[in-house]
Order: C-alpha cells, then structure tokens, then sequence
C-alpha cells in the first residue's frame, strides 16, 4: 500500500462518529449497538499552506491518482514516539505475560498507554541484557509480550523502541487556493477506511 509522504500543517482537526444501528420504541426507550467491528473510523481535516507549487502539484497528483477510492497510508500527525531503556515491569518468578506501556507524552511520564504502532519490533531487555524475540517470549502487535519462563523475581525489563499510529486512509475532496506567486494552500479531508 502507498504511502502519503507529506506532512500536514498544525491545527488538524481530527473527527470520529461512531456507526451505531439504533431501535427506537414507542415508550421513549431506545435500543443501540455497534454497528460492525470497527464502529468508530476517525476523520481528518488536513492544511497544507503556503506550499511552493511544485509541492502543492505533487500532493494533488497523489491525491488524484487514488481516486478517491483506492486507500492509502497515513501517518496520524503528532503520533510518533520513542523510548530508550524504558521499564515494563519486574520479574516475580510467576507471572509470564506483561504489557508494553510508553509515556503518552514525553512531558507527562506518568499516564502510560500501549506502546503499539512499530515499524519494527522493539528490543527487550532483562537486566540490560537484550533478548531475542521467538526463543524466549512473542511479542504481539498489541504489545503483549508472553515469556517461555517466568522471569526471575526482581528482574528488570526494559525496552527500547519507536513507533507511530498509521492509519489506512481514503481522501475523497480536495482543494487547492492559490495564495500568492509560488504559495498554494491545498485542504483535504482523509477519512479512515476498514481493514
């Protein structure tokens, strides 16, 4: 699948309205439920300012080589992340399954979420020293690491690794301005397809 390799503007709006099948009864009440397994497909309004013609073209040409219809890669704006030696627990001698977690944001290491999204796997650790993935654990792509054996009790893991949210999109309008000589505004909306 083709990659967009343009990087958008800041002040990306970004939508989601989640697909529910709805029964209303005669007495008020309502019955909902999710409407397929992936009820709820973002939507991204994307600026691309004061872009020198050529760029302006380019991204145009993308856009109208996809149709509207054929998907593409997107990389979700500010969603990259990076770790370096970052703990994901302590070895207990039982427990053998454990969550890769990264800090949201590097200013708040506090709130943690799964660390998913890797191009390429991340590097475990015990004790600072690296493992090698399918001999002694899996790695799943949710981030669910399953060990062999049970670490031992006090050890240390760790990871380091980088990743980003893509996402598989389709843009089905566009807009080009012409702001100037040699400075064009393109908008596009991007909206998240299944599968």
């Amino acid at each position: 699948m083709e990659h967009f390799p343009f990087v958008p503007d800041y002040g990306v709006q970004q939508q989601a309205q989640p697909r529910i099948l709805k029964a209303q009864f005669g007495d008020g009440y309502a019955q909902r439920a999710e409407d397929g397994l992936r009820a709820s497909l973002q939507r991204w309004v994307l600026q691309f300012n004061t872009r020198r013609k050529v760029e302006a073209d380019a991204i145009e040409a993308f856009l109208v080589a996809h149709r509207g219809a054929l998907p593409f890669e997107f990389v979700a704006p500010t969603s990259a992340w990076a770790v370096t030696a970052f703990r994901f627990g302590i070895g207990d001698g039982a427990r053998t399954q454990f969550l890769l977690e990264r800090p949201l944001a590097s200013v708040d290491p506090v709130e943690l979420v799964p660390a998913t999204g890797w191009g390429a796997p991340p590097v475990l650790f015990r004790d600072g020293v690296p493992l090698v993935a399918g001999t002694g654990y899996v790695l799943s792509s949710s981030g669910l690491v399953t060990f062999a054996a049970a670490p031992a009790a006090g050890a240390v893991l760790t990871f380091s690794g980088t990743g980003e949210r893509v996402l598989r999109v389709v843009c089905e309008s566009w807009s080009t301005s012409i702001k100037g000589f040699n400075a064009h505004d393109v908008s596009a909306e991007f909206h998240e397809v299944a599968g």
